[in-house]
């Protein structure tokens, strides 16, 4: 889950709003290694704040790591004081520090967002800071015990245990259950693979054709995978601006895989531009220009030397 901006009842140190002068809090997953049975992330938390440092070294603060994955419902969460941390730069106003989490590898699995705290531990009944913003000063507060003192920006890992797919592969034909020939084509995303729902006649021709080999599938390709794709992407395309929508589609094998396709072709899933669409559609679907004519003159070929 990525944090959104929020009110507090205290002053909280976070990139989003404005409580402070000049301080600054932020945390980042710099690597992660696989073990036989873990996967060992090392975390660096950067802080400068000169109040929230003393309440870390006298144990009335603590760094906190939480992993959440959709994938497998799982949510973690990891407390380290001062004497957990390995301190690698100190200076008078800045304290970087780094800490190694091993998770089980059966707990996590594609993608995964992090957050990063610094929570109370402990009941402050006078909390004030020495670099709140003009509002707070001198008025303190009371923080409870696991109360957020600071957070970092959340970062979306994606742990790719198994190669990306082919973009034919991302595909999956199913048949229309309901029996209304009025809909003779529909598409459902909300799976691992994108479903090309086909109406019972068209879908038995499809598997008919299917037998006859590739070259018949670059011809489905761009019957049906084609418009299916376009029609995917410009759905990602209209939700560009609600970026809670866009990441309800990143645990999904298909998403991961054009986002993939996408970079190497030089442009980010999440920013394409509607006359880009279609191009970038066909060349992840076809390796050459002319694979589906090709392949098209290919059966006509062999059609007339079987009459």
């Amino acid at each position: 889950m990525k944090l959104k901006s929020r009110n507090f009842p205290h002053p909280v140190l976070n990139p989003v709003n404005d409580d402070f002068k000049s301080s600054y809090y932020s945390a980042l997953i710099t690597q992660y290694e696989e073990s036989a049975s873990d996967l060992v992330f090392l975390v660096e938390f950067k802080l400068n704040n000169s109040t929230l440092r003393k309440l870390i070294e006298v144990h009335k603060a603590y760094y906190n790591v939480h992993f959440e994955c959709n994938s497998t419902m799982k949510r973690m969460s990891y407390s380290f004081s001062q004497i957990d941390v390995a301190v690698i730069s100190k200076g008078d106003s800045e304290i970087i520090s780094q800490v190694k989490i091993g998770i089980p590898k059966q707990i996590l699995n594609k993608k995964v967002d992090v957050n990063f705290f610094i929570l109370a531990d402990d009941i402050i009944k006078d909390y004030e800071n020495d670099d709140v913003h003009s509002d707070f000063s001198g008025v303190s507060f009371k923080v409870q015990k696991g109360d957020i003192l600071a957070f970092g920006v959340t970062q979306t890992i994606h742990l790719e245990k198994e190669p990306i797919a082919s973009g034919n592969s991302i595909f999956k034909i199913g048949k229309s259950t309901s029996g209304d020939p009025s809909i003779p084509f529909s598409i459902d995303f909300n799976d691992n693979q994108i479903e090309i729902i086909l109406t019972e006649n068209s879908y038995n021709k499809v598997d008919e054709l299917r037998n006859y080999g590739s070259d018949y599938n670059k011809v489905l390709v761009s019957m049906l995978y084609l418009p299916a794709l376009i029609d995917v992407l410009f759905n990602i395309h209209s939700m560009k601006n609600d970026e809670y929508s866009i990441d309800a589609y990143e645990s999904f094998d298909w998403y991961r895989t054009l986002e993939k396709k996408i970079e190497t072709l030089g442009y980010d899933i999440r920013d394409l531009k509607i006359e880009e669409i279609t191009p970038i559609s066909y060349r992840i679907l076809n390796s050459l220009d002319e694979e589906p004519w090709q392949a098209l003159e290919n059966i006509i070929f062999r059609e007339d030397n079987d009459e």
